[in-house]
């Protein structure tokens, strides 16, 4: 691996996708970069300008969201109302409500692509090319325009700087015997950027790893958050964090100034994907692509990526002045994510705790 995605993988996802997404936005007009002022009277005229999204991320991005697009919009009769709700239990409800034919959300929101996937696959996306997509990486879009990449952040290892003088430097560091009861590690079953984790290992080193690492009392959490927690009250030296919790609590801009530094290894870290899409049939059509506009224009990406939350647009990765291309990061093909998805997370899980 290098820095960024592989090399053959990157330019194969780069002919696929120009060529897919020339095409689909060809077939479909896109929006001006600023929503077009009908646009903008349509969606204020529905459903008295409220906009309504799903959010399964952290709720300082939601606070980010809302609080950016309705100072944008506020004037003009638009307002988002964000709705906090887990990868799964979007979807869940989401399937229900298209039965019964009432859809309560008009954008969803949240980091697991294999759902994304699912949905796109199930045709139950609204299709949008928002003419701001010409300025992201090849890897942020969907041939079809059914959903695209906001924001992202990376996963990686956390260490505690009072406990250790040298960070750790690889993933093989959670099985060496010197770390032994010392690490902690995200448990599989609860998925989410817990499967990345789990997809991670597996691309990298295969099964196998996941005994040698039982074998290091590795301890099994069942959040990043509460790895974070272990890790800066040194309970734990080291474990499994992403990029978003680690430069909010630790010495960096903005953070708490906890002892706690984030480590990417030097096989990479996965870049865990946040997804938009536009649900079918949502309250307010036209303000659900008011939105998807300005959260993928550079000003929207501004507001939302910072601290550790990273764009993927080409001119742009965070306000703290990050380079996405210089970040040794790993992507994942979310196709083979999903079909392996059942499989690796029910063999990992039996392998760290034997049942």
């Amino acid at each position: 691996m290098h820095r960024g995605t592989s090399r053959v993988r990157r330019e194969e996802h780069v002919r696929r996708f120009a060529i897919a997404l020339v095409a689909a936005c060809a077939a479909t007009p896109a929006a001006a970069v600023d929503p077009s002022p009908e646009l903008i009277k349509q969606a204020a005229a529905t459903a008295g300008g409220e906009i309504v999204v799903q959010s399964a991320l952290f709720d300082s991005t939601n606070k980010d969201f809302a609080q950016g697009f309705n100072a944008k919009f506020g004037s003009q009769g638009l307002h988002v109302k964000v709705v906090r709700y887990q990868s799964s239990q979007q979807v869940q409800l989401y399937d229900q409500e298209l039965r019964a034919g009432k859809v309560s959300a008009d954008v969803m929101f949240f980091v697991e692509p294999p759902l994304f996937v699912r949905l796109a696959r199930e045709d139950k996306l609204t299709k949008y090319c928002s003419s701001n997509f010409a300025d992201y990486r090849p890897e942020a879009l969907t041939p079809d325009c059914s959903y695209f990449y906001v924001n992202s952040y990376l996963q990686y290892l956390a260490y505690n700087t009072d406990l250790m003088l040298q960070p750790p430097t690889s993933w093989s560091d959670l099985i060496d015997p010197k770390w032994k009861g010392k690490t902690s590690i995200p448990d599989p079953k609860i998925g989410g950027g817990h499967y990345y984790f789990v997809f991670t290992i597996y691309k990298l080193f295969g099964k196998d790893w996941f005994a040698k690492v039982r074998g290091n009392d590795a301890l099994l959490t069942q959040s990043h958050g509460v790895t974070e927690n272990q890790v800066m009250s040194g309970e734990r030296y080291f474990g499994v964090s992403i990029s978003v919790l680690t430069r909010n609590d630790g010495p960096y801009p903005g953070g708490k100034q906890a002892p706690i530094k984030e480590s990417l290894p030097k096989e990479g870290g996965a870049l865990l994907a946040g997804g938009l899409g536009i649900t079918k049939g949502g309250p307010n059509p036209a303000g659900a692509k008011v939105f998807v506009d300005w959260a993928s224009s550079l000003e929207g990406q501004r507001v939302i990526n910072h601290n550790g939350l990273f764009s993927l647009r080409k001119d742009f990765t965070s306000r703290e002045g990050d380079d996405l291309s210089k970040m040794h990061y790993l992507w994942f093909d979310p196709d083979e994510m999903e079909k392996n998805r059942d499989q690796y997370t029910r063999e990992a899980e039996k392998i760290l705790t034997g049942d």
